[in-house]
């Protein structure tokens, strides 16, 4: 019980702290515009006429590799995780994200090793907003479907949180995210994210 409340107030906070960076970002937002204009700077340039361009999408691409155990089985994990990006202004995207995960389970029974091989899948739409120059917020909404023991099911999950982006044409990006919809009782529901991107 200590714990859930210890947990309530930290996402309260989390909440409160995001919605202040939010509103500060779109007003300094607001405010640039309003002296590119008044300086004759045209910011909606950044698009073309039409509104639609090949560098209004942005690409990335993740990958793991992980060992760990679950029920008494030791686990190895290869995972990928491609996304594309559509910037609606120069600061907000959307876009899908895919994750395929490879994993190779080994465990003592029955008098030898058992070994199993499976892939978990996943598919989602995000949210994308720029705070700063190389900060931004993330909300992302997946259906994910796993599998181990010969039994599989579908999950939802939907991660919000932020991340670390270093910027230029090809970059990397550093994420931290909490699933909001996980409901396991013993590990924490967060979801450390590296990725290469391009064009972000």
């Amino acid at each position: 019980t200590i714990k859930i409340a210890k947990l309530h107030k930290f996402l309260q906070l989390s909440t409160m702290i995001f919605i202040l960076l939010i509103s500060f970002t779109l007003d300094a937002d607001a405010q640039r515009r309003d002296n590119d204009r008044k300086k004759g700077n045209n910011t909606e340039e950044y698009f073309d006429e039409s509104g639609v361009g090949s560098f209004r999408f942005w690409y990335g691409a993740g990958g793991g590799l992980n060992f760990g155990s679950f029920n008494g089985a030791n686990l190895f994990i290869v995972s990928l995780s491609p996304m594309v990006g559509y910037k609606l202004t120069p600061e907000f995207s959307i876009g899908p994200r895919a994750e395929l995960s490879y994993i190779h389970a080994r465990s003592n029974g029955g008098g030898g090793v058992n070994k199993e091989n499976f892939f978990n899948y996943g598919i989602g739409v995000f949210t994308r907003y720029k705070l700063f120059k190389q900060f931004f917020a993330h909300a992302e909404y997946q259906i994910e479907n796993q599998g181990f023991g010969g039994v599989r099911q579908s999950e939802n999950n939907f991660f919000f949180g932020g991340g670390y982006s270093s910027g230029g044409q090809v970059g990397y990006e550093i994420a931290i995210l909490w699933n909001f919809l996980d409901d396991d009782t013993i590990n924490i529901p967060i979801d450390y994210r590296i990725a290469f991107t391009y064009n972000f």
